[in-house]
Formats: C-alpha cells, structure tokens, sequence
C-alpha cells in the first residue's frame, strides 16, 4: 500500500502540538518507521515537517492576510492541513500549487472535514494566486515586526538581541539561520583517525570534504550523498558522530587540557560532552542535564562511541 507522505507530516504535527513533545525526536522516529521509503520521499517528510515548525510564524501571517476565518479560530486539523499547504506553495518548488491544493482537500475529507474542503481550497488557491505579491511588514518602518514575521521568529527573542547587536547584525544571523544545513561530523579519535574514518565513508560511497571547516579543528569533515547515517556501518561502528562546527569551537574554545575535569551542563544529547572527553583523553567529564530521559541520550551516543570518561547526573 501506497504511503501517503502528507499524511505522515500530518500525524507528525499533531503528535508533537497534542503531546508538546521535540520535535526532533517525533520526526526521527517517523522516519524510522518509513526507512524502507526511498531517500526523496523520506526527504520530503523530514523537509515538509521541519518547514512548517520552522516557518509557523510566517505561515500564519500568510494565511491571515487571505482567510476571513483567522488561524486561531480554525479546527487544529484544518489549521494543520492549511499550514502545510501554504508551506508547499511558498517554499517547495518542486511541488506544484495544484497538487499542494488538491492534496491538502483530500486530507480534510480523510480526516473528517468534508464541510470544510471549500474553504481549504479557496484559501490555498488565494495565497497561491497572490503568493508573489505578499505584502510583509516594512523593515525601515517595523523591523522588529518584519524580522519576526519573514523568520518566524519570536518578537521576545528579537528584542533580547536587538539589546545586544544591531538590528542589521540580527538580521544577518537570522538569515545564516535559514541557509540549507550541512552534515559536520567529529571524528572519534578514540577508535580512529581522520584518515582512516575517510577511506571507511569513501568506501561506503560517502563523499568527504573538509572544505569551509575551521583550520583549527583537524577531526572534522562534511559528508553528503549517504541515504541514512544508520545505514553506515562506519557510524554503527562508533568511528564519528554528527556535531555542528560551532558546538566543537565551544570545547576548542575551552582550551581543555589532557588530564581536565570537566562540567557541562544543558549537555544533552551530549555532543560537547563527548568531543570535551575526547579532548581530556584520561581526564574525566561530569555531563549533566535536568530529566532522566536527555541524560539517557547523552550516555547512549557516548556509549555507541565507546567513551568510558563520561559520568552522567540528573543535576
């Protein structure tokens, strides 16, 4: 039987709104379900639900702009169906406006909102009509308004920044924000070397680069054309895990020692736990965070890596 990808993104939606639960966490378990689901549909999935999290606050003020019933006021089903939508027609181009129409009418009635499936398409249809003439907020006017709303970001989080930099430097950082995120990963130098984990992703068909990383971090690299990371025996096996570049600036940053004991607090799921116990060698790290369950993550990536100098607290 065929899987229906909108529908998936759907129950993700509701799983993490009715549940508060991460979103992360939802997301990757979806795809566990779905693994034997080719690379593209899997990508959409993942692309469809982290876009619609990700762009709510513009998603919204889009929908309002065309729709006489606001977004608050709206079923939590049709409002999910709506955003998704309205996601596909603005940012997927590889989607055409009808299909993303069409798909999200046929959801309403799947879900029980046949009375409904009118209104869905005449909102869709609207926003897509008018899609390249959306009117924002003027950022010389409002930029406050106009940084919330074209990155959905929260107005508090605007103005806690704006106190700290200026308001063209925060506008910067919430573009770097929305550039496609790279994979980075660290090496584990406990088990191999940069050499050696390379030849072992090129043979697994992996490309490596490390272009564009820090000359001070030697144990990194960015790797793209894999179909999943736990499909790779070279990341079952422990040699790497996927972190950030500026998460390992922040322990390079540390200028942590061989022999140092180290407290990282907030560390789950523990990449700087890790790449700080692997920077001490045979010193010790105390990796802490606020519930059982973010400190079981913290131990199951350390524990996949092998890394034995790791105690963990609930703390």
């Amino acid at each position: 039987m065929e899987v229906n990808l909108r529908a998936v993104v759907l129950d993700i939606l509701e799983e993490i709104e009715s549940n508060n639960e991460f979103s992360h966490i939802i997301i990757n378990n979806a795809l566990l379900k779905y693994q034997y689901l080719d690379k593209s549909k899997r990508s959409f999935i993942n692309k469809l639900s982290l876009g619609i999290i990700e762009s709510q606050i513009e998603l919204d003020y889009i929908i309002n702009k065309y729709s006489k019933t606001p977004v608050k006021k709206m079923k939590p089903v049709i409002r999910r169906i709506v955003r998704m939508g309205v996601y596909q027609i603005i940012y997927m181009d590889n989607v055409p406006d009808s299909a993303a129409c069409n798909e999200a009418v046929k959801l309403a009635v799947k879900r029980g909102f046949a009375g409904l499936k009118g209104f869905v398409n005449g909102v869709l249809r609207n926003i897509s009509r008018n899609k390249d003439n959306i009117e924002y907020p003027d950022y010389n006017k409002s930029p406050y308004e106009y940084l919330s709303v074209k990155y959905s970001m929260p107005m508090w989080i605007i103005e806690l920044w704006s106190g700290q930099m200026s308001i063209d430097t925060v506008k910067s950082v919430l573009e770097g924000m929305k550039c496609e995120k790279k994979t980075y990963i660290r090496c584990n130098t406990k088990k191999t070397d940069i050499a050696g984990l390379t030849a072992a992703l090129e043979a697994e068909g992996v490309t490596v680069t490390n272009e564009g990383i820090d000359k001070r971090i030697d144990y990194a690299l960015k790797i793209s054309g894999y179909d999943y990371l736990g499909g790779l025996k070279s990341f079952r096996d422990g040699l790497f895990f996927v972190q950030d570049i500026s998460s390992m600036l922040a322990s390079q940053g540390g200028f942590i020692k061989r022999d140092a004991y180290v407290i990282d607090v907030c560390a789950a799921p523990g990449g700087k736990s890790i790449n700080a116990a692997l920077m001490a060698d045979i010193g010790h790290v105390s990796s802490r965070d606020i519930s059982g369950r973010k400190v079981s993550l913290i131990k199951e990536n350390a524990e996949r890596l092998g890394i034995d100098n790791i105690t963990y607290k609930v703390w």
